[in-house]
């Protein structure tokens, strides 16, 4: 309960900072920031509705396959930061903090990429394509800055005949700089390699297998002092998954030795099908 209410609190400044980004930088220049907020802001430009409450309603399908493919935390915290961003988009004026369109676009996309990384590291997400990237990179194996780019490219043609050629320059601008800043501060393409010594290996190895859906090497291991028969599991995970894999091994074996290396390449197959 604790670590939750750290995630919330958590996760409530950076949604509050993404519809800030949104509202100040982006929308008054009709620049967009692509995914499912993109699509909110052409509807907004055509029909007099609030783009938070838009984003909402676009976003309740999405929620729906995101509740099976990524459990039932993650909706919980991404239904948290979809409600908020709409209520925080509804109470925070439009109004643009600059007149500068290209730093308007630039700091209007970090903020917003800083935003939505950091809420995707702390185990949900903004919505919209976020969730089809997430799902797509623990398919995949792609980084979710590089998925959100490419899915994004539908609302830079569409921009381009709503809001003209400028429009779509500084749209490409914000788009480009969300999706790098979300890959600096999420890289879930980072592999790991995980080592546990155990003696509840069959519980473990069960757990982990169920909760990566990956294969865990075993070999045997022998304390030196105690001279007790053990096992080690080895994995390799994404940096994505490894507070998830924390968890789990506290819960089935607290007394577990556990050393983590970072893995600089992987070779083979690393998603079991």
């Amino acid at each position: 309960m604790k670590k939750t209410a750290l995630q919330l609190i958590a996760i409530t400044f950076f949604t509050i900072s993404m519809a800030y980004s949104m509202n100040t930088f982006l929308i008054p220049h009709k620049v967009l920031t692509g995914g499912i907020a993109g699509v909110a802001m052409i509807i907004h430009h055509f029909l007099a509705i609030n783009t938070g409450w838009i984003i909402l309603i676009l976003n309740i399908p999405l929620l729906i396959l995101g509740y099976f493919y990524l459990g039932r935390k993650f909706m919980f915290l991404t239904v948290y930061s979809v409600v908020l961003l709409s209520v925080s988009m509804k109470i925070i004026p439009v109004q643009e903090f600059s007149n500068d369109f290209l730093l308007s676009s630039v700091f209007g996309g970090v903020i917003n990429g800083i935003s939505i990384g950091t809420i995707i590291r702390l185990g949900g997400s903004g919505g919209g394509t976020d969730i089809i990237s997430l799902i797509l990179s623990k398919k995949k194996d792609l980084s979710v800055g590089y998925l959100n780019t490419c899915v994004n490219f539908i609302i830079v043609l569409i921009s381009s005949l709503v809001f003209g050629a400028d429009s779509t320059l500084y749209t490409l601008f914000a788009i480009f700089a969300s999706g790098k800043a979300v890959d600096t501060v999420y890289t879930n393409q980072t592999k790991l390699a995980v080592s546990i010594i155990t003696e509840r290996w069959e519980q473990l190895s069960k757990e982990l297998i169920q909760l990566h859906s990956r294969g865990v090497t075993m070999s045997d291991a022998e304390g030196v002092y105690s001279h007790q028969h053990k096992k080690v599991l080895t994995t390799v995970i994404t940096k994505y998954e490894l507070t998830e894999t924390k968890e789990a091994i506290k819960k089935v074996d607290p007394t577990a030795f556990v050393y983590i290396t970072k893995a600089i390449a992987v070779m083979g197959r690393f998603r079991r099908s």
